[in-house]
């Protein structure tokens, strides 16, 4: 772990600088090469080159060719405050020299013969330390070849620390020393970071080359690699019943990953007459998954007596590390009586407190599961305009996958009772088969009146099968004295540990399949120039199938083995308007019905509503508008025939709702070329709402958050234990955010370009809080970022350039659940339930009493970015 001054973040060595070089400049050896190749080929003919005897200050391109250059070279100054961790999430620009554009243009000159490249250009961004960066290139020879490369690099840095986070309360510790007479504490950290922070790098490379493009026939070939790397965080349970292999309590797991995928295509294109195309191609992906997760570095907060850091576990525990977590008849003379005992002794100066042997810990834990997947797909496609009136497209595609997972592998070692050491082994394949079929026709039944049909089919199959072993172990004597982690005897062979949900060594077969067929017959009429509209009917089949069986329907009460069948009838309206000649307005109107869903959330209607408008005035003037209106319902209840055969008890229908709703108007203003200006405001509401019952395990030290009437949903037993949940209430989420934009272009002088702008949005949302410390964060929230830049032609060939940009993230104020209570509900007895800021809660921690910012770190930031650079053509 390494801190950089603002938050501990895992170790991510960077690249050397002479890497950095070398990316840099790869397109300038390719560009080398080509320019050798063309040379030779020249000197071939009657006019070689002319001969250069003297220096010269610019580049001289190849006889029989025009070349241009340009670069940009410059950098950043970047000076922030606030949370380096947010601001690295939402811009990641950093300080630093860049090069920050190359350009470089051949193309032969008309009359020019014997050449190898006709037209050469290659362009570059970013290089140097940019979060994003690429490369291209492009070569061609008139009907000979064409090829097309693409390097791209991207880091995503995320960091925003409430996604998955437990919300620990401050003030939580463990004692040192006694517990009835401590020396000192360790403090309870806090969650700081998200459980899923990731610092990943991405490199994306697609190159393609055809052979004879206008021939008849033709040929292309390609390949394209995107490889994913860097580390993240995982979190895990750990617990004898769930999951016993990452030992006896939870731990944060740290995740490091290379993902790569390695893309090859091979096409034939063959066209037999005119306005027909048969394309035949074969695609292989092959997809390489190396993973591994070993304990995440903030889970070591103690040592053993021997120096070794150690994982106490419960990092998302409201009831830090206790008592329970020890072997107390092994504790020796640490242990006296349930209230006297010491688990931590007092560290060394600036080291860790060491805790007792007889506690449960982790000293390690790795887990591994290199996955290999081989992805061959064989495509026919047909494309054909020949027949009078006709047009078609069409395409078949087959696939028949397989992943293999070798050797699984993953070993806890620590203290879990008198368990040692866990090791679980094993491997899992499966296959997948996908038969897909596209087809289009489109009828010009006369210059007004048109039909088509579309009709998409695909049928895929996912059979699998998975034979992990139990966990096997190594014990410590199960004798007083003796379950310890430094117990120094011979382990012996325990029982061995089951994981839910997993083969636990029996090889365990599942089953995974989809079926969709749609068909969309639309006619349309295009009879004045003015208007024209279609209407398109849709109907939709989808098949779902899981388990073992799986050609059966579902059993009722049951959530696998069987089939679920959903079908959908669905009508689109189109119209496209030109009520004036620079005025044009274009709309939709869909409406969708299914008679069955596969979750809660899934709609069973569906309205979509589109309208689109651009109004040209002037040649000068543009205004343009869209709306934008998705509406989405399941507003009955999935299972009645459960609930009618007793298997579920009914809680009360989904009622679940969501809409996504987009308004948007803009205008560009440039008279005359002195001046420009252009303004942007957008409108977005994004909702959902479905009916739920939660547990808030509420409890006098930690209040839960309650609804507002404190009643029970309907009980529901889990293995043999009977818990109620608050409910049904109304789960939901409001994002309205309005965002604005605008930037004026001067040329003051002919030499002189300049901009200024302002960009901003707003979230004003809400939500509702089933945990009574969250908080809002950044759905109520500002973004804005003004900005400026100035060119200067300093010479024919010589620009200077200037920009500075401001970026501030703000959140909101104090945001919480309303209602809280310190017990439970049962069906008979609904949970006492009060304000969550009254004082009788006696100042118990809730959203609406602690920092706004929740129990995590801040997230607002300021951030001054100066780009400062040089263009210069050649």
């Amino acid at each position: 772990m390494k801190k950089t001054g603002w938050i501990p973040c895992l170790y991510q060595q960077s690249a050397p600088a002479l890497a950095e070089r070398l990316a840099s400049t790869i397109g300038i050896v390719a560009f080398a090469t080509l320019l050798m190749a063309a040379d030779f080929a020249s000197a071939q003919s009657p006019a070689p080159f002319a001969q250069i005897t003297t220096p010269t200050a610019q580049p001289v391109a190849p006889k029989g060719y025009s070349l241009h250059e340009t670069i940009d070279l410059g950098g950043h100054i970047v000076n922030t405050s606030g949370s380096g961790a947010m601001y690295n999430t939402l811009v990641n620009v950093q300080s630093g020299p860049r090069v920050l554009g190359e350009t470089f243009e051949l193309h032969a000159l008309p009359g020019t013969r014997h050449t190898l490249v006709d037209s050469l250009s290659a362009f570059s961004n970013g290089f140097g330390g940019d979060p994003t960066n690429f490369a291209k290139m492009d070569f061609s020879k008139g009907k000979v070849y064409e090829f097309s490369g693409l390097f791209r690099r991207h880091r995503d840095y995320f960091d925003y620390n409430l996604l998955g986070n437990p919300n620990l309360p401050s003030g939580l510790s463990v004692p040192i020393g006694p517990s009835n007479a401590p020396t000192g504490s360790l403090a309870w950290p806090q969650v700081e970071q998200s459980p899923f922070f990731a610092n990943t790098v991405h490199h994306m490379l697609d190159t393609g080359v055809t052979i004879f493009p206008l021939s008849k026939v033709s040929f292309r070939v390609g390949y394209s690699q995107n490889v994913m790397q860097g580390p993240t965080l995982s979190p895990t349970s750990g617990n004898n019943f769930f999951d016993p292999s990452v030992g006896a309590n939870d731990q944060l797991l740290q995740q490091y990953q290379r993902n790569s995928s390695d893309d090859f295509l091979a096409e034939i294109d063959w066209k037999p007459i005119r306005d027909t195309r048969l394309t035949f191609a074969e695609e292989i992906e092959h997809i390489k998954e190396n993973t591994y997760f070993t304990l995440a570095p903030s889970n070591f907060l103690a040592q053993g007596a021997n120096g070794t850091a150690v994982a106490p576990g419960d990092w998302d525990s409201f009831t830090p590390y206790g008592i329970g977590s020890c072997n107390t008849t092994s504790m020796g003379s640490a242990y006296t009586n349930a209230t006297t005992y010491t688990i931590l002794s007092p560290q060394s100066p600036g080291g860790l407190p060491v805790i007792n042997p007889a506690c449960n810990v982790a000293s390690s834990y790795l887990r591994s599961q290199p996955t290999r997947i081989l992805y061959p797909t064989e495509i026919f496609r047909l494309q054909s305009s020949s027949i009078k009136n006709i047009a078609m497209n069409g395409d078949a595609r087959y696939t028949q996958a397989n992943m293999n997972l070798p050797d699984y592998y993953e070993n806890f070692q620590g203290l879990d009772g008198t368990i040692r050491s866990i090791t679980f082994t094993g491997n899992a394949n499966a296959k997948r088969k996908v038969m897909a079929v596209d087809y289009g026709i489109v009828w010009d039944a006369t210059p007004a009146v048109h039909f088509s049909d579309q009709i998409e089919y695909s049928n895929e199959q996912q059979p699998g099968s998975a034979n992990i072993s139990k966990g096997a172990t190594a014990n410590t004597p199960a004798t007083a004295g003796d379950e310890t982690i430094n117990y120094a005897g011979a382990l012996i062979p325990g029982s061995p540990v089951n994981v839910e949900g997993s083969p636990n060594g029996v090889p365990l077969p599942d089953y995974f399949g989809q079926k969709f067929l749609t068909n969309d017959l639309t006619a349309t009429w295009d009879g004045w120039s003015r208007v024209s509209f279609s209407f398109t009917y849709r109907y939709r089949l989808h098949i779902i199938a899981q388990g073992l069986p799986h050609d059966t329907p579902l059993p009722v009460g049951q959530d696998s083995n069987g089939t679920v069948t959903i079908h959908g009838n669905g009508g689109l309206f189109n119209v496209a308007l030109r009520p004036a000649d620079h005025w044009t307005v274009n709309g939709s109107i869909e409406a969708l019905y299914n008679d069955n869903s596969f979750t809660p959330l899934s709609p069973r209607q569906l309205q979509h509503y589109r309208l689109h408008t651009m109004y040209r005035p002037k040649p000068w003037i543009t205004l343009s508008g869209v709306f934008n209106d998705l509406e989405r319902q399941n507003n009955t209840n999935n299972n009645q025939a459960a609930v009618a055969a007793g298997d579920v008890p009914y809680a009360g229908p989904i009622g679940h709702v969501d809409h996504s709703r987009l308004v948007n108007v803009g205008a560009a203003l440039t008279p005359n070329a002195r001046y420009g200006f252009d303004f942007n405001y957008g409108y977005s509401g994004i909702y959902a709402s479905t009916n739920i019952c939660y547990d808030a395990q509420a409890s006098p030290a930690f209040p839960g958050a309650a609804s507002p009437s404190g009643t029970a949903c309907p009980g529901a037993t889990v293995r043999g234990t009977t818990y109620y949940e608050f409910g049904p209430v109304k789960d939901f989420m409001s994002t309205p955010t309005q965002y604005g934009s605008f930037a004026l272009v001067l040329f003051p002088l002919r030499s002189l370009r300049s901009s200024i702008g302002y960009t901003a949005s707003s979230v004003d949302g809400s939500r509702f809080f089933n945990d009574a410390r969250d908080v809002n964060g950044s759905l109520v929230s500002t973004y804005h970022s003004p900005f400026a830049n100035l060119a200067w032609t300093f010479h024919e060939r010589w620009i200077w350039r200037a920009e500075y940009k401001y970026f501030g993230y703000g959140e909101g104020g104090v945001s919480g659940s309303a209602f809280c209570s310190i017990s439970n509900p049962t069906p008979t007895a609904p949970a006492p339930v009060v304000p969550c800021d009254s004082a009788t809660l006696g100042g118990a921690q809730t959203g609406l009493s602690i920092s706004p910012a929740g129990e995590t770190a801040p997230r607002n930031f300021h951030a001054n970015n100066v780009t400062l650079g040089m263009h210069y053509e050649f």
